[in-house]
């Protein structure tokens, strides 16, 4: 499990584990190893390391790499993270996240400053000219698994492939709070009003970074009006009897099993 402290970074060095990246891929050994030890790979100056936190008690660093090194393939991120049990996901969401932090802050959003230095002991820049700080930026989503009876709503998105069905899901607006959020993310994509919110779960998401948050909801009132551009399909689906659904990986994918268990286990109460 990964150990995240609140000591002093350390600096990259060769006891320590890496997590290498090129642009949005992963680069892994063989049988898709994507912790790397320092003499498996030859780090240079334009090399960019970002400390993780410990793994079983060793240093996690993420790097990014202009080019390829040799001896190491591309994998893609989403597909590497279907791969993995949770704490290698945490892990590998985690690496990728402060990454993408790191990349996209070069400059201060305030006054243009480069961003060259990091804070020693938090994951922050702060502006050497405005003393602004910058963190790693988190999207908070929501996403929904929605009961009516015996059966859930899956919908299709408008990129989403054909046949592939999942929750609604949204952004989290300004202002507003994750129960708010719900509400008006199903009535805008697909016109239903629903009550009994309920908290479920959470998982961070690195595309590019958000967090998703998890919630059952029930059926209260409308007719299903898929919103035009943002969504291509949706109904009802009984429990026995779905369409192709999201990896169990995934939280979308869990909170479908999740909540079909806890409707099959309150058939059976009665």
């Amino acid at each position: 499990m990964l150990t995240i402290g609140t000591h002093a970074h350390p600096s990259p060095h060769k006891d320590a584990l890496y997590i290498l990246l090129h642009r949005n891929q992963v680069l892994v050994e063989k049988h898709q190893n994507f912790l790397i030890p320092f003499t498996h790979f030859q780090p240079n100056a334009n090399m960019s390391a970002v400390y993780c936190g410990q793994w079983h008690n060793q240093d996690i660093f993420v790097c990014r790499f202009e080019s390829i090194p040799k001896g190491f393939e591309e994998m893609g991120l989403r597909d590497l993270l279907f791969l993995q049990d949770n704490d290698h996901y945490l892990l590998l969401s985690r690496a990728h996240q402060l990454s993408t932090w790191d990349r996209d802050h070069q400059f201060c959003g305030r006054c243009g400053t480069s961003m060259d230095k990091k804070h020693p002991v938090e994951h922050t820049k702060i502006c050497p000219k405005c003393n602004l700080r910058h963190y790693p930026r988190i999207s908070p989503c929501v996403i929904i698994s929605i009961r009516k009876e015996n059966s859930i709503l899956l919908a299709r998105g408008h990129q989403a492939p054909k046949g592939k069905y999942s929750n609604i899901a949204g952004f989290v607006e300004a202002g507003e709070t994750l129960e708010q959020a719900v509400s008006r993310e199903i009535s805008e994509e697909i016109g239903i009003k629903v009550n009994n919110i309920r908290y479920v779960d959470s998982q961070p998401w690195s595309f590019p970074h958000q967090l998703m948050v998890g919630f059952f909801a029930d059926y209260k009132s409308g007719e299903i009006t898929p919103a035009p551009g943002e969504i291509d399909e949706a109904n009802w689906y009984d429990i026995n009897d779905l369409p192709n659904i999201p990896n169990p990986t995934t939280i979308s994918g869990q909170l479908i099993l999740k909540h079909i268990e806890q409707m099959k286990q309150n058939t059976e109460g009665k």
